[in-house]
């Protein structure tokens, strides 16, 4: 290995003095002596050198021996000259720089030190240069040395181009199967079986339990979730452990910042060679939505089946009343009845017309009664029923109306829309015993496919909106969802047939549109009646066609809403348009926000109920850092009922939930025009 014709090299000390030995005692002998003595160790020390010779020559790496300070290649080995495709002159003319990528590297300060450092080794990744262009990669692994008081470097390569090709192709596979986990639609997770303790998470569980990875990792339920149900968590992971096999939780709510959710989850432990659980598995479907339209779905099917009831009953009654009321009608008008007899046959004959009411009512439910329709504005029939509701309601019960001035055409049977607004006024009158404000508005409305997802009615299209409030009682969610089904009353015996919303119920569905309600106790109550606009309302079209394209602009505004998929959605709709978004989960922080950016937001949409600071609270405080600040409020009630609840501050306006994204910008783009 030695390079002959490098005149700088001197043997190292230890063979120097080994040699001047060998010399003084070669002196007193004579050639046949030497033969004889020392010509068997030579001939062992040259075999040994050979040997490793041949041992360097045939490794697998390429090593170098390099001067410090300049890197120049004074030694080499053969596998060097395999791997690199130069020769061995030509590799001993060069430097360790000028066949690699070592510049500017921890590797080429250690060779460049003049002096020894005390870390006299490095070990790197680099890419060799081979002749002709090509290059590959390589570990290279730096040993500072000595040899007779002058400093080398040993650098040892080897060749790492198939193994940086498997870990490459290794990455790609993990990375493959991360995306493939991240995009199921469903929250992937994994926990060490000891401590319970998340070791790994999918995208979908980030998103759904609203922290990042790095919050989750490491941590356990207790950390996350509330003790009830992280305890719950927890005794199903133990269960899961335990059992050995795939256990399944068809229902388990879950907290998370969007608010509770339902999951439908399976565990299962992954085992090693030992068979002993070392990790828990676990795959958790959120079917909060699934479980919601199954209810719509039980909903929908009970109240038709009980229409189809109903309208069996109420035809096969009539039939029976028609007898009743033929018989009755003969008595009466028999001249030969005496007359105490006579007052008795009255009475069974108001019986009888009241019970064909009834089951008239029943069959306007069941949607069998005949209705004659024809394009009227919806909003003149408002406007005809006015006067009639006013008597309806009392001196007690306010009635305001707030129509617009482009027409609503529908194709409706009149009759049957007031006998809609009487039957809902009545009801708004019992909920207000001590008086109050009843609100009758119309608007005009496209319906796209998510609202009729969300709600689970209608088809896309133009509606001509109804709105009825009032500030009376409210209701309970248990009592909204009976609401609509016949004979379910909240009156006491005798004060009501809960029949009055039932028929409600069965003129709007017949006239194809459906209704929302909005309630809770002690708010009030809001009816939305959304009937399809005419296919030939060629009136209402340049209305349409302004509410469907508001314009955007570029002022700064903050969304204030605790629901994070509804701030989320405020965002995208107002940053869609142009607009500068800012935003805040409640209204400490609303207020926060508002002071850091006085003198730039142009106008404030907050929700008006969120948890703590509320949003009248949260607009006082605003104000009083600027009393000019505009404040767009949005909630599921009627302006004239949250300001009879004092819900809300002077000067302030507000938009009803749902708020579709059209009708959103044009109430914004009116506000800072003003």
């Amino acid at each position: 290995m030695k390079n002959p014709s490098d005149p700088s090299d001197s043997p190292p000390r230890d063979d120097l003095d080994s040699l001047e030995t060998l010399q003084r005692k070669l002196a007193g002998f004579g050639e046949n002596s030497l033969r004889k003595t020392y010509y068997p160790e030579l001939q062992d020390r040259l075999e040994e050198l050979e040997r490793l010779k041949a041992f360097l020559d045939h490794s697998n790496d390429a090593i170098f021996l390099v001067e410090t300070v300049t890197g120049r290649i004074v030694d080499l080995n053969d596998s060097a000259c395999r791997q690199t495709g130069w020769s061995r002159e030509e590799l001993l003319e060069k430097s360790l720089f000028e066949v690699s990528d070592l510049w500017h590297s921890a590797a080429e300060a250690l060779i460049r030190a003049p002096e020894r450092r005390e870390e006299p080794r490095e070990l790197i990744v680099t890419e060799l240069h081979k002749k002709g262009g090509g290059r590959f990669w390589a570990e290279l692994t730096l040993n500072r040395t000595q040899f007779r008081d002058k400093a080398y470097v040993l650098a040892v390569a080897r060749d790492i181009t198939t193994r940086r090709a498997v870990e490459e192709a290794l990455r790609q596979s993990e990375e493959f199967l991360k995306n493939v986990v991240d995009h199921i639609p469903a929250m992937v997770f994994a926990k060490d079986a000891v401590k319970l303790h998340f070791i790994t998470i999918n995208k979908y569980g980030e998103e759904l339990l609203g922290f990042s990875r790095k919050e989750i990792l490491g941590r356990s339920n207790h950390d996350l979730f509330p003790s009830e149900q992280a305890d719950f968590f927890s005794a199903k992971d133990r269960e899961t452990l335990e059992s050995g096999e795939l256990v399944e939780i068809p229902e388990e709510v879950i907290s998370t910042a969007a608010g509770n959710r339902i999951l439908h989850t399976k565990k299962i432990p992954l085992m090693d060679d030992q068979g002993k659980a070392r990790y828990l598995l676990g795959i958790a479907e959120d079917i909060t939505e699934k479980k919601q339209l199954e209810e719509k779905l039980l909903q929908s099917q009970k109240m038709e089946a009980i229409g189809q009831l109903a309208g069996g009953v109420a035809h096969d009654f009539n039939n029976i009343l028609m007898v009743i009321m033929g018989y009755g009608s003969m008595l009466r008008n028999d001249p030969s009845l005496a007359s105490e007899n006579r007052e008795q046959v009255e009475r069974i004959m108001e019986a009888a017309d009241k019970a064909a009411q009834l089951t008239a009512g029943l069959l306007t439910f069941s949607r069998k009664q005949v209705i004659k329709t024809q394009t009227v504005d919806l909003n003149e029939v408002i406007r005809r029923v006015e006067k009639f509701l006013s008597r309806i309601i009392g001196e007690d019960v306010q009635l305001k109306s707030q129509l617009p001035e482009h027409p609503l055409p529908v194709e409706m049977d009149s009759n049957q829309i007031e006998q809609v607004l009487v039957n809902l006024a009545t009801n708004a009158r019992d909920a207000m015993p001590r008086g109050g404000l009843l609100t009758v508005t119309t608007s005009l409305q496209r319906i796209d496919q998510g609202f009729v997802d969300a709600n689970d009615a209608g088809s896309p299209g133009p509606y001509a909106v109804v709105s009825i409030s009032d500030t009376g009682l409210g209701m309970d969610e248990a009592t909204r969802r009976r609401i609509f089904e016949p004979f379910f009353t909240t009156k006491e015996l005798g004060k009501g047939t809960g029949l009055g919303m039932s028929i409600v119920y069965g003129i709007v569905t017949q006239h194809g549109g459906f209704i929302n309600v909005y309630s809770e106790p002690g708010l009030g109550t809001t009816f939305k009646i959304y009937l399809p606009l005419s296919p030939s309302a060629f009136e209402a079209a340049e209305a349409l066609r302004e509410l469907e394209h508001p314009r955007g602009g570029s002022e700064t505004i903050l969304v204030v809403e605790d629901e994070a998929n509804l701030r989320t959605l405020l965002e995208q709709i107002l940053t869609g348009a142009g607009y500068q978004v800012l935003v805040a989960e409640n209204g400490a922080v609303a207020v926060d926000t508002f002071a850091r950016n006085e003198g730039k937001i142009a106008l404030i949409l907050m929700d008006m109920v969120m948890p703590g600071m509320s949003g009248k609270e949260a607009c006082g405080a605003i104000r009083r850092i600027d009393p000019s600040a505009r404040v767009l409020y949005t909630s599921g009630y009627t302006m004239d009922i949250i300001k009879s609840r004092d819900l809300m501050e002077e000067g302030t306006e507000l938009m009803t939930k749902p708020v579709r994204p059209a009708e959103l910008l044009r109430k914004v783009r009116e506000m800072l025009d003003r």
